[in-house]
């Protein structure tokens, strides 16, 4: 009870002073160093250079955003004092996060605090109960991104396929497990066996001679580029790329994997909500402005992650935005987790960083509905890009096995 209190002051504190100041506080915290930095580095970015584009471009009338980036280096206990040092010093109206571990272990606080939190992990456990009420996904969960690759299996290429999990050792990447295996009993696949491979797999030959030895035909990868850019190598190099087709959600795929994999990415299969780069989509437009403006290396700006945290910051932005404008200029967690929930029908926001759904709508929240793009497509690495096989759907299957 002490502790709700004490931050019960703090929020009121923190609304006199953004209106006091015009002010309004916006936190990221992730991995810019450490384990997944391939990830946070640009994702980070595009939090930090759109956040600018806001302020310069004056996009909430009478406010600034004091944007604060801050490297948690994907360690737990950083991510929980920087989100507390942040509650106790200057309160933001909404956090961005990261990590699906953090997330995990901050989710009790962020509900204690009312705090609107859009992470950058897709785990669909941060939006289910309990503890769930201000979490909100940008785009569709890994689990939605997994089945929707299985799903692509049984339609396109293969019935009743055998079929290998190659996760990363984290909660992130066992997010999956479970409603692949569902999944799987749907559509008549075998998961033949689930693998968990970290960041230090320089030679994946006894894995890749495990999985021939059982008949994998597909492996379907949660993880992150660098480790799927390894098994992709040593795949090409044992000839075992033409026999065992790999494919994955999130975050293995972009043009990170194939700045890392080489000609081996070419035919992996990627489920992604987001535009790619060769794409005329308003966002990708901005996303190459800012890039440039700001002085962004190729790597950056080619960076996938940097669409998403572009995608994130534009999100917040637009509801600290049409919280003002429904409340006299009040900018807080309160009317920010009012805005978010409105944010749907004929108020949803189409930014142009992921691609709409079949009823046109790129990012849409309510009270209930906490995942913004659910759109997503199956995209195929071919020529040294990726370029998109299907048109942009939605998981029917995922809906029947996340809670059965």
């Amino acid at each position: 009870m002490k502790r709700v209190l004490m931050l019960a002051t703090v929020v009121t504190l923190g609304l006199v002073s953004a209106q006091q100041t015009k002010t309004v506080n916006l936190l990221w915290s992730g991995a810019i160093t450490g384990p997944t930095s391939d990830v946070g580095g640009p994702y980070g970015a595009g939090v930090e250079d759109y956040c600018k584009y806001a302020n310069e471009q004056k996009l909430i009338p009478g406010f600034t955003i004091n944007c604060t980036v801050r490297d948690d280096q994907y360690q737990n206990p950083i991510t929980q004092r920087i989100f507390e040092e942040a509650l106790d010093r200057a309160k933001p109206a909404i956090y961005l996060g990261y990590g699906t571990g953090a997330m995990l272990q901050l989710k009790p606080l962020i509900q204690e605090v009312k705090m609107p939190t859009i992470p950058a992990s897709a785990h669909i456990g941060l939006i289910d109960p309990p503890n769930n009420t201000y979490m909100f996904l940008p785009v569709s969960s890994y689990s939605e991104q997994i089945v929707a690759l299985m799903e692509y299996i049984n339609r396109e290429l293969k019935k009743n396929a055998r079929i290998a999990l190659i996760v990363n050792p984290s909660p992130f990447g066992r997010a999956v497990v479970d409603h692949a295996r569902r999944a799987a009993q749907r559509l008549g696949q075998t998961i033949v066996s689930v693998q968990e491979v970290g960041a230090n797999n320089l030679d994946n030959t006894a894995l890749l001679r495990n999985l021939e030895a059982q008949n994998v035909e597909f492996i379907l990868h949660q993880n992150v580029a660098g480790p799927v850019a390894n098994i992709l190598k040593d795949a090409k190099r044992l000839g075992l790329d033409k026999k065992i087709r790999q494919m994955g959600a999130v975050y293995t795929g972009g043009s990170d994997l194939i700045r890392l994999a080489g000609d081996a990415a070419e035919g992996y299969l990627w489920a992604s909500s987001y535009y790619t780069l060769d794409e005329n989509a308003p966002g990708i437009t901005l996303q190459k402005q800012l890039a440039q403006k700001y002085g962004r290396s190729a790597d950056i700006l080619n960076s996938t992650n940097y669409t998403a945290g572009m995608l994130a910051a534009a999100i917040a932005v637009e509801a600290m935005k049409r919280a003002a404008q429904r409340f006299n200029g009040r900018i807080d967690n309160e009317t920010v987790y009012q805005a978010i929930i409105g944010m749907n029908g004929p108020n949803a926001f189409k930014p142009g960083f992921a691609v709409s759904t079949k009823a046109g709508i790129e990012i849409d929240f309510t009270k209930s509905e906490q995942t913004g793009a659910e759109g997503l497509r199956v995209l195929e690495a071919k020529g040294g890009k990726f370029v998109p096989i299907t048109e942009p759907f939605t998981s029917a299957l995922f809906r029947q096995v996340r809670n059965p």
